[in-house]
This record gives structure tokens, C-alpha cells and sequence, in this order.
């Protein structure tokens, strides 16, 4: 909002009829944020035209401000919001990555969720690899990558997290869904190293930099899903033979439960079930104790 000169010298406020409308429906779906409201619902009830609600619903959903239901059509309130909400000190938590890569001596990353991407906000220690995972990193929150954040979701999210590979076969429909239950229940993602990963992972880095996925983005992801096994399920991690790791990452919720932000290691090296689970249990507790901090840095923040 401006200021303009009115009748007499006084100032007037000069507000921004678009920003307003973006701003009625933020607010709109806020109230009820469980809630789906429809296109024709919300266009109603705020006396926005329909195609200009429809065009503001779209690209707020495009960067997951908002939550577009598949089956029903309708919209709700994002997980992306959560992040904006609270933005992230770059190097807020580097005590507990340092404390992670002294205990692991790999390649430590902490990601903070930016609207549809992910982006490495911190990092301690160096990638074998030859991938670039240090501050700035960027890859599309789109299936298959970004399970940690999307396991503990609600259906609207994991349906829309889904819907970027456009139309998946059975197979790895099922496969996905198999994968985030995991996920979700020893808490945190396993990527497997191979050469696809490290191609489509750079590739993916180049097509985000601007900070949405497009079309050629999800095709890669889709042919990266259908190409390779995403993540491990409980029968392919064998006692005995070495597996190639390429990252471990858990979660980092906030006050209301939603993934902010994800604390991985980067090992890229073939390690046996055992270290693995190893891996996955300090990672596992470094995001707490970074999530214990998080949260009651926000609490604090809610109370004064």
C-alpha cells in the first residue's frame, strides 16, 4: 500500500485492488483450513469474477500456498505457508549439522521447504559425488523426491505431491504409496545412489532455478520413478550385502505437524542395513532436537 495526496494536503492510503483479492482468499481459507471450498464457492462469496479467481487459485496452488483437491476440486490451505510464515536463519541450526558430520563424518544438509521446492539452507562438510549440495541447492518438491516432507501429510497434499508425475502407472503408483507408508512409520527417506540419480538430481537442480516445476520437470521425474526403485522398502534392505546410499533425511515439522524444513547426510557410498539404520537414527535425532528448538522458537514467538 502507497500514500497519495488528498483534498486539503491529507494522505490517503492507496491500496492494490489485485494484491486484495489474493489477499481476501488467503484469508478466506485460512478460517477454515481444513476445509475444501470450491471455485464457484469462493468466487461467490469474495464477488471475485470466476476467471479471475480461478487464475489467482492456480497460481497459488501452483506454489502450494494452497492445497487443490483432486477429486473434489476444491481448494485449501497449503503446506508451503508454514515456511513463509516463519523464514529460516541460514545458519540457525549449524551447531546440530556440526555435531551430526562430527558423529557420521559425512556430508550433513539441512532443506527448508520454499513453496514448491526445496532448498539447502545450510550445509557441513562436502559432497564426494560431484553434486553441488552446498546453500542454494534447489530441486522441485515433485514425486518421487521430497518424500520425508510429504509422508506424515494429509491425502490432499500426497495427492497433489503425486499429480506432478501427470499420470503414473499402477506400478509405481503403488510403489509410491508403499514407499511414503515407510516412510512414515521408521521416519525418514533413503535415496539410492546410481548414475540416473546423480543425472536427474543436477538436471532437476538446473530446471528449478527459477522455483517451479514445469512440464520437462515432471517428465524427468516420471522417468526417473518409473527407471529406477525409489527409496528401500523393509524386504530390500538385506542383513548382510551393502546397498548404495546416496542420501538419508527426516523431517523437521512445525507447531502445527507440517515438514518445514529436512536434515539429510549425504553418504553416496554402499553401506550394509545396519548403517543404514544407524544412519537413519542420527539423522532422525538431530531433526528433533532442531524441530524442539523450531518449535519453541515459534511458540515463544505466538506468546508475545
Amino acid at each position: 500500500m502507497t500514500a497519495a495526496m488528498g483534498a486539503g494536503g491529507t494522505v490517503r492510503p492507496v491500496s492494490s485492488p489485485p494484491t486484495e483479492r489474493v489477499m481476501r482468499i488467503l484469508e478466506l481459507l485460512a478460517a477454515d483450513p481444513e476445509r475444501h471450498f470450491s471455485l464457484s464457492e469462493i468466487s461467490q462469496t469474495l464477488g471475485i469474477s470466476h476467471g479471475t479467481c480461478h487464475a489467482i487459485l492456480a497460481t497459488l496452488a501452483g506454489r502450494q500456498w494452497l492445497v487443490r483437491d483432486r477429486r473434489s476440486g476444491g481448494y485449501s490451505w497449503g503446506p508451503a505457508l508454514a515456511a513463509l510464515a516463519r523464514p529460516i536463519n541460514r545458519q540457525a541450526f549449524r551447531p546440530e549439522l556440526q555435531r551430526l558430520f562430527d558423529a557420521v563424518g559425512r556430508q550433513v544438509i539441512l532443506g527448508a521447504r520454499q513453496g514448491a521446492t526445496v532448498v539447502v539452507t545450510d550445509s557441513v562438510g562436502e559432497s564426494i559425488a560431484g553434486l553441488r549440495l552446498g546453500a542454494g541447492f534447489r530441486i522441485p518438491l515433485v514425486a518421487p523426491f521430497g518424500r520425508e516432507f510429504i509422508a506424515g501429510a494429509g491425502e490432499p497434499v500426497k495427492k497433489e505431491w503425486l499429480s506432478g508425475l501427470g499420470a503414473p502407472s499402477p506400478r509405481l503408483r503403488r510403489r509410491l504409496a508403499a514407499v511414503l507408508d515407510e516412510v512414515g512409520r521408521r521416519g525418514y527417506a533413503i535415496d539410492r545412489m546410481s548414475r540416473e540419480y546423480v543425472r536427474v538430481y543436477s538436471a532437476l537442480q538446473a530446471l528449478a532455478a527459477d522455483g517451479e516445476p514445469d512440464e520437462i520437470t515432471a517428465r524427468l521425474a516420471t522417468a526417473f520413478a518409473d527407471l529406477t526403485e525409489v527409496d528401500y522398502l523393509p524386504d530390500e534392505l538385506g542383513n548382510t550385502e551393502r546397498h548404495p546410499i546416496a542420501s538419508v533425511s527426516a523431517p523437521v515439522r512445525d507447531i502445527d505437524g507440517t515438514a518445514t524444513m529436512s536434515v539429510g547426510v549425504a553418504p553416496f557410498a554402499a553401506l550394509t542395513a545396519a548403517e543404514v539404520a544407524e544412519l537413519g537414527a542420527a539423522v532422525r535425532e538431530t531433526a528433533a532436537r532442531i524441530q524442539s528448538q523450531w518449535t519453541a522458537r515459534g511458540e515463544h514467538e505466538e506468546s508475545t
